[in-house]
């Protein structure tokens, strides 16, 4: 019933939806000085979100996406997941994901979204660096919520009015919004440690 609920929301809102001026990149994010150690190049290994340079403060989903793009991706997703029911079969998890954490849920809501499983291992280092899957994570410092680190939060609402609480809501939005700025989640961790934020 949510997925019919979302497709119709998506459906009725990318018609009616206001332009929104585009960025080529978040100018409202903190900016720090650069770094003096080189950009890392990538590796085959699977990323990790521990790393050896100081910490970061991370300002989370901070780059202005329109709201009629955001709005089209999640039309899309709902396209595909109806098309895509009557030949459902069901998902195998990563061994080391719980089927009923936020983590099970968001590995789901992404193969539903399309996106290919070897996308997993950026996806979950990155909101395992973000949020550490937290529904309720806030940053007190730049006010980004939830577990996509949403920038502001209430952007969320595009998904659902219960993004402050319902990790289903907050996910599909993240995935939304990484298919729209960045194409996949490869494309935001990439951006995410060469600049702190996606």
């Amino acid at each position: 019933m949510r997925i019919v609920a979302l497709l119709i929301v998506a459906l009725l809102t990318s018609g009616c939806a206001a332009a929104e001026p585009t960025a080529s990149e978040a100018p409202t994010a903190p900016t720090r000085s650069p770094s003096p150690e080189p950009v890392a190049t990538q590796t085959a290994e699977a990323p990790t979100p521990a790393r050896t340079k100081a910490a970061v403060e991370r300002t989370g989903a901070a780059a202005r996406v329109p709201r009629r793009v955001i709005i089209e991706q999640l039309a899309k997703r709902a396209e595909r997941i109806a098309a895509s029911m009557a030949t459902a079969s069901p998902e195998v998890l990563p061994t080391d994901v719980d089927p009923d954490s936020n983590r099970g849920l968001g590995y789901r809501l992404m193969l539903q979204f399309g996106l290919p499983a070897d996308q997993w291992q950026y996806l979950d280092a990155l909101w395992q660096r973000e949020s550490g899957w937290n529904h309720l994570a806030e940053n007190a410092s730049s006010g980004a919520y939830g577990i996509p680190q949403s920038l502001p939060g209430s952007k969320m609402a595009d998904v659902a009015p219960d993004w402050r609480t319902n990790a289903e809501t907050q996910i599909t939005w993240g995935l939304a919004y990484i298919a729209a700025r960045y194409g996949n989640p490869q494309g935001a961790w990439e951006h995410s440690e060469r600049v702190g934020w996606y």
